[in-house]
């Protein structure tokens, strides 16, 4: 059963059928609302204690995060991961050296694209690109 902390920071708990849920080796999973007001949930936590420190941290930083930045990561996140790709490229200034461009051109449209080109980029974790 999930143990709820102060209102709007989230819960945490073991996704686990063990008699004895506080003592088993399983992961703690914590589920929060982020700045854009999605539910998400995040897994792997070893103790309570790690699984509050995350629940505070993702809370103090979405209370920090100011409402026109919460609006543009709204609106990104609903481009997809070609979408942004495509207008990404071209504002890379740094990348001058027709070489370093045509690489990362080619990674992009040889790895990137055809294996996350379709989600949205507010989807993509680092448990997806994995």
């Amino acid at each position: 059963m999930p143990r709820q902390l102060a209102r709007g920071m989230g819960s945490f708990f073991k996704v686990c059928e063990c008699a004895k849920p506080t003592r088993c080796p399983h992961p703690y999973t914590i589920r929060f609302r982020d700045a854009l007001g999605k539910q998400r949930e995040e897994t792997g936590l070893g103790t309570q204690d790690e699984a509050i420190e995350r629940l505070t941290l993702l809370y103090t930083e979405k209370k920090e995060t100011a409402p026109s930045v919460a609006e543009a990561l709204r609106v990104l996140g609903q481009k997809t991961v070609q979408e942004y790709a495509e207008v990404w490229l071209p504002r890379q200034r740094r990348m001058t050296e027709y070489s370093t461009a045509g690489h990362v051109s080619s990674s992009i449209d040889v790895q990137i694209v055809p294996a996350l080109g379709s989600r949205k980029l507010n989807s993509v974790t680092p448990s997806v690109v994995e």
